[in-house]
This record gives C-alpha cells, sequence and structure tokens, in this order.
C-alpha cells in the first residue's frame, strides 16, 4: 500500500526527535578514512553484542577486540578506557535505535493517514477498527524484534539500567526513552485519545514490560496473546473500550493471579 507524501494537516515523514540526536556525543577517538569509521564502527557492535550475553560487566578491551575480530591495540587506539568505550557503544546503540524508531512511527502515521481519509476516527466501529489496526503494527514490531532482534532487546534493557549508575548515560538514557513518549503522544493526537501524553506513558511502560516479559518467558510467547492485550490498550485509549474485544487465547500461567 503506497503511502501519503503528506496529509491534509500537512503531517509529512515524522518529525524527528532532535533531543536524542543532541544527545549523541562519541568521545572516543574521531576516524579520518572509511575503512577506519568501519573498524571504529564494528568495534561497537561488538561491545554491544557482549553486553547483550554478559552485561556490562563482560566488556573488556581484550574480549571487544576478540568479538571484532581486530587487534587488541585497535580498541585501545579508539578507546582510552574502557569507560569511554562503553559510552560510545551505548551512543552508537541510541543512534541506530533511533533510525528504526523513525521507520516505525513513519508507519504508524501511514495507517493513521489512511484512518483519517476513511473518517474512521468519528464512528465508535472506524475507532475500534484503528485501534485493532494500531495494535497490530505494534505487536508485529515488537514479535519481529522478540524473534529476530532479540540481542538489541537485551542491550536495550542493559542500557537502561546501566544508565541508572552511570552519570554519563543517564542523560541520553532519557533522551531515548522521551523519543519513544514523543513520537507516540503525536500519533495518538492525531488518533483524537483524550490524554495523549498520559497514554504515551502508560504504552512506553506497557510495552517495556512485554518486553521484559518476552525475554523472561521466551518458551512461552504466545504472538496471538500479545496481540489482544495490546487491541485491548488501545480500544480503552481510543475511547472504545475493551467490552467486546475477542479473546481467543488463554492466558500465560504467568499473567495469571493464581
Amino acid at each position: 500500500m503506497t503511502c501519503q507524501d503528506e496529509d491534509a494537516e500537512g503531517r509529512g515523514r515524522s518529525a524527528p526527535d532532535v533531543g536524542l540526536r543532541d544527545a549523541i556525543h562519541y568521545h572516543g577517538r574521531k576516524a579520518a578514512r572509511a575503512k577506519s569509521e568501519e573498524r571504529r564502527r564494528r568495534i561497537l557492535d561488538a561491545a554491544l553484542n557482549i553486553a547483550a550475553r554478559e552485561g556490562v560487566r563482560g566488556i573488556k578491551h581484550r574480549s571487544v577486540a576478540r568479538e571484532a575480530g581486530v587487534p587488541l591495540a585497535s580498541t585501545t587506539y579508539y578507546f582510552r578506557d574502557i569507560n569511554e568505550l562503553i559510552s560510545d557503544a551505548f551512543m552508537h546503540f541510541a543512534e541506530r535505535s533511533q533510525l528504526a524508531l523513525d521507520d516505525f512511527y513513519d508507519t504508524l502515521n501511514q495507517c493513521v493517514d489512511r484512518a483519517r481519509q476513511r473518517g474512521d476516527l468519528v464512528t465508535r466501529a472506524g475507532r475500534v477498527r484503528v485501534a485493532d489496526d494500531i495494535a497490530e503494527l505494534v505487536s508485529d514490531f515488537l514479535i519481529h524484534r522478540f524473534r529476530y532482534h532479540k540481542g538489541s532487546v537485551l542491550t536495550e534493557q542493559v542500557f537502561l539500567v546501566e544508565a541508572s549508575r552511570n552519570l554519563d548515560l543517564e542523560q541520553l538514557a532519557r533522551y531515548y526513552r522521551s523519543a519513544w513518549s514523543g513520537g507516540l503522544e503525536r500519533i495518538l493526537q492525531r488518533l483524537e485519545t483524550a490524554h495523549p501524553k498520559r497514554d504515551a506513558t502508560l504504552l512506553i511502560s506497557v510495552v517495556s514490560g512485554m518486553g521484559f516479559d518476552g525475554l523472561l518467558f521466551s518458551d512461552q510467547f504466545n504472538p496471538t496473546f500479545l496481540r489482544e492485550s495490546l487491541a485491548r490498550v488501545f480500544r480503552l485509549m481510543m475511547g472504545v473500550g475493551a467490552a467486546g474485544t475477542e479473546v481467543t487465547t488463554a492466558e500465560p500461567h504467568w499473567a495469571s493471579s493464581s
């Protein structure tokens, strides 16, 4: 389905989150040549891979060099100490995540464009359909991450936990969180929800929790359960309630009260 370049309100492409981009400042040595930049990025990717497997404590110059397939001298050349390497690795993660987030929010906005063109937001049945469509897009995004980018989900968890202990990363983590909530708030405003800012914050918490559950209970992960749960949340935010939402899957034992 072709996306609209711009709707009647002049939305266009999702506005980039300037705050997060402004917060990304690499501290290590800059690469002067394309080949050197490729090596520096391999080192940063290797550090993130180790963080996903072993946590931040596993990031050492020697282990990163081995993971990246570069000489040990390369890691110490670009990064004067291990803290600088860790900080730049998570800067790299935030920058990479921002690009994926921009694409994801563009997809959601295209769905909103079509709903507005159909007039779906002025009827209850239409708002139910939009809530379910958005929930399906969000669940597909999460399912793809859980199945094919589990390392990235793990890295995100490690990054946010480390930011609570590392002042150099704390501000970046706050901007990272704001990029998620800010984009959601703008989408919810276009969906004419009653409390877009509050709802965006709630959604971030719900999705973060589901991300953690997706890692902890990966052997019990059920895509249909996820999709139906998100549909209930989006229907409530759209003001059409969760009543009548079809539930076709049993709740996993970790989601029950017993």
